[in-house]
């Protein structure tokens, strides 16, 4: 049987309030990831606490391999989120002295945070609206203009919320 989402929240909890790249964390990280390979948040949090406990390893490629492994499995369960991208960068930029390899990934992240961005005001600007709060939804929509000033998604929602366009 699977672990539920409370209990995998549960467990990452554990680990992230143990000390960081402990053996203790890792093994309880290792467990996390054995009940549930695909936890995006456990598998990013456990390519960081391999690096962290990471000292003199016999093997350092066999060893960098394997935290690269753990990040390609986060990128693929999370359907590349920008948690994953932006994790897989780092591990390019710093592990792999591969700027450019990293630079494309920060990219992607950046486009799809952005787009996460731009529909999370829009809905905020609705939601605001709908309760009548229209003074937040304007101030809301003034700090999403500044960002995405042809958003045709936020001017949708301005014009929900009877906010001039």
């Amino acid at each position: 049987m699977h672990p539920s989402p409370i209990e995998l929240q549960r467990l990452l909890s554990s680990a992230l309030s143990m000390e960081r790249g402990s053996a203790e964390q890792l093994q309880h990280l290792e467990r996390l990831r054995t009940l549930c390979p695909s936890f995006v948040p456990g598998l990013l949090l456990s390519s960081r606490a391999m690096l962290w406990g990471k000292e003199d390893v016999a093997r350092p490629d066999a060893f960098f391999d394997e935290v690269e492994r753990v990040l390609h499995h986060a990128l693929e369960a999370s359907n590349r989120s920008p948690e994953a991208l932006v994790g897989m960068a780092r591990f390019q930029s710093v592990v792999r002295d591969a700027p450019g390899e990293a630079e494309s990934l920060y990219r992607e992240a950046a486009t799809k945070a952005l787009a996460v961005l731009e529909e999370s005001w829009a809905g905020l600007i609705e939601s605001l609206a709908e309760q009548e709060k229209t003074e937040g939804a304007a101030t809301t929509a003034a700090r999403a203009r500044q960002v995405f000033p042809d958003s045709e998604i936020l001017s949708e929602a301005r014009r929900f919320a009877g906010l001039r366009d």
